[in-house]
Order: structure tokens, then sequence, then C-alpha cells
């Protein structure tokens, strides 16, 4: 197996993690169903701590990886999905069957997930081409944007947390900046450090 870059293990594991995010998803439904009716406000907000800010990283990921032509297909049936799960849940009140159709959207919009990550996890090339030099402003770029919504992902869960526990919500304060800040030094740093070392292992 070829060696992976720090862009395809980036959107590797984000992708699997977004595939838990969408089982948990599932589970929280059914326990809503079968269970607890008060977990489908948990359904509810759940999704929009994942839903859209996953995917963008993913996105980032490959485009700062020079892999993005390979998946731009899944991601964009991802996206379809995303928006068919959210129409289907507003207007499945309204409209019965589209709100029949919203678990079946759940169930494809699981499997496009898994193609995105099996695309990139086992590619159909026996020979990987290398990566392409992005240059230190896209990988700035990338390293924030991914800041500031690991700050939003975070900062909703702070909220959330806070509110079950304390019966209000807690924050910090511009939380998403910081962060955003923080990794626009970070990952560039990683990136530069990374093919130090393997310019220095050719060597």
């Amino acid at each position: 197996m070829p060696r992976r870059t720090m862009a395809e293990n980036s959107y590797i594991g984000l992708g699997l993690v977004y595939l838990g995010c969408l089982l948990i998803q599932f589970l929280l439904a059914g326990m809503s169903i079968f269970g607890d009716p008060s977990k489908w406000a948990a359904h509810k907000m759940f999704v929009h701590l994942f839903g859209y800010a996953i995917p963008v990283l993913m996105m980032l990921s490959a485009l700062a990886g020079g892999f993005f032509k390979r998946i731009y297909k899944e991601m964009m049936a991802v996206f379809l999905l995303l928006f068919a799960m959210y129409f289907t849940a507003n207007m499945g009140w309204k409209i019965s069957w589209l709100g029949a159709f919203h678990p079946v959207a759940g169930v494809l919009f699981l499997g496009a997930g898994a193609a995105a990550v099996r695309k990139v996890w086992k590619p159909k090339e026996p020979v990987r081409s290398k990566e392409k030099n992005r240059g230190l402003l896209v990988w700035v770029f990338a390293g924030a944007a991914g800041g500031l919504t690991a700050g939003v992902i975070l900062s909703n869960l702070i909220g959330i947390i806070s509110f079950y526990l304390f019966d209000q919500p807690v924050g910090i304060k511009f939380l998403p900046f910081y962060l955003a800040a923080l990794f626009a030094v970070i990952v560039p740093a990683w990136q530069y450090k990374k093919k130090q070392k393997m310019k220095e292992e050719k060597q």
C-alpha cells in the first residue's frame, strides 16, 4: 500500500467521523421512536454539529492534497442528499410521502459517505501520483477554515452540554476565531515539517 499524505489521512479520518455521526443519528431516531420521545430533540440538534461542517473540511483536505477530482462526484452526492434530508424533514409534515422518503434518503446518505471515504482509502490506480506542492497559502487557508469550523462545532457542543448540566448555555467568546488563528499556524508548520522529513528520508 502506498504511503498516504496528511491531506489524505485527514480526509479519511473526517469521513470516518462523519459516518459515525450518521450512525448516531439513526440511533437517536430509533431511541425517540421506540423509547423516549424527548430524544427527537437531540436527533434534530445533533445534525447541525456535523451536517455541513465535516463535508466542507473533507473538500478542503481534498483541495489541499490535490485529489479533489477523484472525489468530487461522491461529495456532490453527499451535499445533494444532505439537502434532501433537510428538505424531507421540514416538508414531511405537510406532504406525507416526502416524510416517508426521509429515512430512505438517510440510507442513501450513509452509502454516499462510505463511497466518498473508500475512494481515497482504496484508490483504483496502483500508483498514487505524488502530492503537488500547493503552496503555503493553501495550507494557511485550510487550517484557518478547519479551525473556524472546529470552533463552531466545539462551541455548540459546549452550549448543549452546559445547557443539560446547568440549565443555561455556557460558551467561550470568539472561540472559533481563536482556533482559526491557531490552526492557520499549526497546519502549515506541520505540513512543512512533514515535507522536510520526507526529503531527509529520500536523501
